[in-house]
């Protein structure tokens, strides 16, 4: 592991002779609660000493998680050696004379490793349970793992015509991600892949009843050696002025919980007041928190208040989004706003899929984006409510594939149903052999 941890610490690479080397670093910036990625770009083309990772801020402590180094010169080869200095003391930590059209990669946990221009490659992508194969046309080194678990699906909204407080679904949470690299004489020769299931979407009780709660997401499994545990289902909006809590957000450790009046609690280890830090799985919201997003964890699914007051869904920044809440009514009666899916590739609320709108026409949430080599899928949207008389509420968004929390259905006006809510993402699985 490299750490900076002072304003003075920085990685700097010597090269002996013109040619041109590119550097891409990533890092993960820790400050108190706050996390921040980053990475640099650089490009070297003369003999020369040159810092390729920065010193971080005060009171920050700054983790290398990975160095990639390609000599792109046509013929020359080039002496690179890693220096960690602290504005005093410079030790080397790797040294390598790197051949034209040869590469060298730094990885956290895994340490440095030379990668020829030829270097042999497997690549296997799983959307359905299935068999992986390990390759057999060439010697693997090393297997590298990346799961989704699936998405909870989002509540269904009520159905209410009188004058009280009626509740939308609540948003799914997301599925966690979790990812691993293995030295391949560590798996065996074949396993099952399972992809975890996409939580349910929650289904309206009928004119004049509460919506049904958005079934859990499934886990997605690499064998035995590697779990992505599955979002939360959103509760069902209430025909009354109970709060509707959003799905809990996948953890590292086990699945998020169904939303309940005061949120489903995120998988093991949990944080329900702020930013899910690594592997913390993120507590449904019930429409009053605003920090309720994760780095790798599942976002929380949106709620609403006894008000109906809601938030956006929780978004991840690896993790699948958290479902956006469907709009409800207040005892005027006036319709509520529904409220967006959670993004998946932000550390933040919001960003995934687009609520629908409420009113006399209401709309549809929008569904969430599929997840791709690098991030889960994003939170559907809220749908939106109505105060016309015998008017339907609209369904929540479905959950993208890759852990994406299914949103909320919004309330219908009695005999108008609830809108049913929208199904929970796939879970998602990528399996890279060299």
């Amino acid at each position: 592991m490299i750490i900076l941890s002072s304003t003075s610490d920085l990685v700097r690479v010597t090269t002996t002779t013109t040619a041109d080397i590119h550097v891409q670093a990533s890092w993960v910036d820790v400050n108190g609660t706050t996390v921040t990625p980053g990475r640099s770009n650089t490009l070297i083309t003369t003999a020369t000493t040159t810092t390729i990772v920065a010193s971080p801020g005060a009171s920050t402590q700054r983790t290398v998680k990975s160095i990639t180094i390609w000599n792109n010169h046509a013929s020359s080869a080039n002496q690179l050696t890693f220096l960690h200095t602290d504005g005093t003391n410079a030790p080397t930590i790797y040294s390598v004379n790197l051949a034209a059209g040869v590469g060298v990669q730094y990885a956290e946990g895994i340490g440095w490793q030379v990668m020829g221009s030829s270097l042999p490659t497997d690549v296997q992508t799983f959307t359905a349970t299935a068999t992986w194969t390990k390759p057999t046309n060439f010697t693997p080194r090393f297997v590298h793992v990346k799961l989704w678990g699936g998405g909870g699906g989002g509540g269904a909204g009520g159905s209410l015509a009188t004058a009280v407080v009626a509740k939308g679904g609540a948003g799914g949470g997301g599925g966690y991600f979790a990812e691993r690299i293995f030295n391949a004489t560590d798996v065996p020769s074949s396993l099952t892949v399972t992809i975890g299931s996409a939580g349910t979407a929650g289904v309206n009780g009928g004119a004049g009843a509460a919506g049904g709660a958005g079934g859990n997401g499934g886990n997605t499994t690499f064998g035995s050696l590697l779990t992505a545990f599955g979002g939360g289902g959103g509760a069902g909006g209430a025909i009354s002025a109970a709060a509707s809590g959003g799905g809990g957000g996948g953890g590292a450790l086990s699945a998020g919980g169904v939303g309940t009046t005061t949120g489903g609690i995120g998988g093991v280890p949990t944080n329900s007041t702020g930013p899910g830090i690594y592997s913390q799985g993120i507590t449904g919201t019930v429409g009053t928190g605003a920090n309720h997003f994760a780095l790798d964890g599942g976002g929380a699914g949106a709620g609403s208040t006894n008000a109906s007051a809601s938030v956006a869904g929780g978004g991840s920044l690896f993790g699948g989004g958290g479902g956006g809440s469907g709009g409800g009514h207040t005892s005027t009666p006036v319709e509520t706003a529904a409220s967006a899916g959670g993004g998946s590739g932000v550390f933040a609320v919001g960003g995934g899929g687009a609520a629908g709108t409420s009113g006399a026409v209401p709309t549809a949430g929008s569904a969430g984006t599929d997840g791709n080599s690098y991030r889960g899928g994003s939170g559907g949207g809220g749908g939106g409510s109505t105060v016309a008389a015998s008017t339907a509420g609209q369904p929540g968004g479905a959950g993208g594939r890759g852990g994406g929390g299914g949103g909320g259905g919004g309330c219908g006006m009695n005999p108008g149903l609830g809108g049913n809510g929208g199904a929970g993402g796939l879970g998602y699985a990528i399996v890279m052999c060299w």
